[in-house]
């Protein structure tokens, strides 16, 4: 009888210890009290039926967590943030591989900072093409594109922004690895 007690109390302080938030909403909440700085969420987008990545400002940084419901609700797989690359002038981005060996995605993301661009593209070093969603914040105007693998190094890939005509307006592209510069 004793042993079945103790049997239960380990279960219910394991459930609750592994447990997760009712909500998206206080999963978030729960996530401000670990990363230090003020932030603010200005995007969320669900990116698997159980699976919803949250964008959000903090220092003035831009920032992406992932956070996935379970059983027990939903729980922060972590976070990434930090400086953007923001040469050349147009857009600004950074890249993360977000999540565990339950979920993982690779995601380049950051800010649109010319008006004119309306669509932008991805591309890997081992050819796979991403269009970016482009979504507006309030004041923001974010992207992001999620690609199948890990690119490593993530400068490897080139982001190009486009015009509503298809002209070029941003293009990041460094030189390549074996690639022979005159």
């Amino acid at each position: 009888m004793k042993l079945n007690k103790v049997l239960v109390t380990v279960a219910l302080l394991l459930i609750f210890s592994v447990s997760g938030c009712g909500s998206l909403e206080e999963a978030v909440q729960e996530a401000k009290k670990v990363v230090p700085g003020d932030w603010e969420v200005i995007h969320t987008e669900q990116v698997q039926n159980e699976a919803t990545i949250v964008f959000y400002i903090n220092n003035d940084e831009l920032g992406a967590g992932l956070f996935q419901k379970d059983a027990f609700g939903w729980k922060w797989l972590g976070t990434e943030g930090g400086s953007l690359v923001t040469y050349p002038k147009g857009l600004s981005w950074r890249y993360s591989d977000l999540g565990d060996k339950s979920a993982k995605f690779y995601l380049y993301y950051g800010f649109v900072e010319e008006p004119k661009i309306s669509s932008i593209e991805v591309k890997t070093t081992w050819g796979e093409a991403v269009k970016a969603t482009i979504v507006q914040s309030g004041e923001y105007s974010l992207w992001y594109a999620m690609i199948s693998k890990a690119q490593v190094p993530s400068v490897d890939a080139d982001i190009t922004g486009y015009s509503e005509k298809g002209d070029v307006l941003y293009l990041f592209s460094q030189p390549k690895q074996g690639t022979v510069t005159k």
